[in-house]
C-alpha cells in the first residue's frame, strides 16, 4: 500500500506500538501460565506418590542414617559350599586358622580328618570350607529330619546342600551338616585336653620302651612315672567312675577309673586308697596318696591311660 510521506511515519509508529502490545501481552500470559503449570505438575506428582505409596530410597536411607539406625547393605551372593586350601606355618593352631576364616574349629577338624590337633605340622595343607558346619559320615537309617533333630540345625538346609529328599541316606555317604558342632567330648579328645595332671611332680620315666630299673632288660613302660613326696594327694585326671581298686605285686595299691568314650586311667604304687568301686569322681576328687608299694624304686605315681583296652601315651591327652 502506498503512503504519503507524512503518513508513513504515523503508520510505522502504530505498527511498532501494536507489536509491543503483543509482546507485553505474551509475557504477561507466560508469567501466569508457567507458575500455574509448575504448581499443577508438582501437585500431580505428589498425588501420584501419595496414592501409590512411593518413597525415595535414597531419602529413606538418609533419614535412617540421620536417626542413627543401621542400614543393611545388599546381601552377598550365595556361592554355595566349597573349600579353599591353607598351608600351615609355624605357630599356627587350628582354632586361630578357623577364626581367621570365620568358621568353627569343628569345620576344619572334620574336613581334614584330624583326630589329634597336636600332630598339626608345618607345611601341612588344610581344607577350609566356606560355610560353617561339619563333615559327617551317614549311618544306616539317617534322614535329613533325624540329623536336623540330633544336631539342632535346619532340615531344609541339609536337604539343599546335600541334594536330599525325605528318604533315608545311604550308610557311609559323606554329608555336610551346616552349623552343626561336634560334642565337647570329641573336641576335648582332638585337642588333647581330656585329662589333667593327677599330681604335681616330675616325670622320672616316660611311656614307651626303657631299661627296667631292676633287671636292666628292655621292657615296655605302659604309662608315666611321676615323682612326688610320699603322702601327696593324687586326684582323678578326668571325671568318671571308680571301676576297681586293689593291690598287685607290680602296681601295688591301685585305682582304676572308667571315663567317657572308652577311656580308662590307672593310678599305681599308692600308699593309701581313698575311694571305693562305683564311686563317681571329678577332677578335684582325691582318690589316693602317693606311695612306694609294689614294683617300685621309690615314692612316685604310675599313671596309665587306655583307650578301648589299649594303652596310649598319656602325653597326647594331658593338658
Amino acid at each position: 500500500m502506498k503512503h504519503e510521506p507524512g503518513q508513513v511515519e504515523g503508520v510505522e509508529i502504530i505498527e511498532r506500538l501494536a507489536t509491543f502490545k503483543v509482546l507485553v501481552l505474551s509475557m504477561a500470559v507466560l508469567a501466569v501460565v508457567l507458575p500455574l503449570a509448575t504448581f499443577v505438575s508438582r501437585r500431580l506428582a505428589i498425588g501420584l506418590n501419595e496414592s501409590m505409596g512411593s518413597v525415595s530410597l535414597a531419602d529413606e536411607r538418609g533419614s535412617e542414617a540421620a536417626a542413627g539406625l543401621a542400614v543393611n547393605p545388599e546381601p552377598p551372593p550365595d556361592q554355595g559350599l566349597f573349600y579353599t586350601v591353607y598351608r600351615v606355618v609355624k605357630g599356627d593352631t587350628i582354632s586361630e586358622i578357623a577364626t581367621s576364616y570365620g568358621v568353627s574349629t569343628d569345620s576344619i577338624v572334620t574336613f581334614n580328618g584330624i583326630t589329634n590337633a597336636r600332630t598339626l605340622s608345618i607345611g601341612k595343607y588344610l581344607k577350609v570350607p566356606t560355610l560353617n558346619g561339619i563333615l559327617y559320615t551317614a549311618k544306616q537309617g539317617d534322614t535329613a529330619a533325624s540329623l536336623a533333630a540330633t544336631y539342632g540345625i535346619s532340615e531344609d538346609r541339609i536337604k539343599e546342600l546335600n541334594y536330599l529328599d525325605d528318604e533315608p541316606v545311604a550308610g557311609g555317604r559323606s554329608l555336610f551338616l551346616p552349623d552343626a558342632r561336634l560334642s565337647s567330648w570329641v573336641l576335648r579328645e582332638i585337642s588333647g585336653d581330656l585329662f589333667s595332671w593327677p599330681i604335681r611332680g616330675w616325670v622320672s620315666s616316660w611311656y614307651g620302651w626303657r631299661n627296667d630299673p631292676f633287671s636292666g632288660s628292655r621292657t615296655f613302660h605302659t604309662g608315666l612315672d611321676i615323682g612326688a613326696g610320699r603322702g601327696a594327694s593324687v586326684r582323678a585326671a578326668m571325671e568318671g567312675v571308680v571301676a576297681a581298686t586293689g593291690y598287685s605285686a607290680t602296681s601295688g595299691n591301685y585305682v582304676v577309673l572308667r571315663h567317657h568314650a572308652g577311656y580308662t586311667s590307672m593310678y599305681g604304687h599308692l600308699d593309701k586308697i581313698l575311694v571305693s568301686a562305683g564311686k563317681s569322681v571329678t577332677q578335684s576328687t582325691v582318690i589316693g596318696l602317693v606311695g612306694n608299694t609294689g614294683y617300685s624304686t621309690g615314692p612316685h605315681l604310675h599313671f596309665t591311660v587306655s583307650k578301648n583296652g589299649r594303652t596310649i601315651n598319656p602325653m597326647t591327652v594331658l593338658r
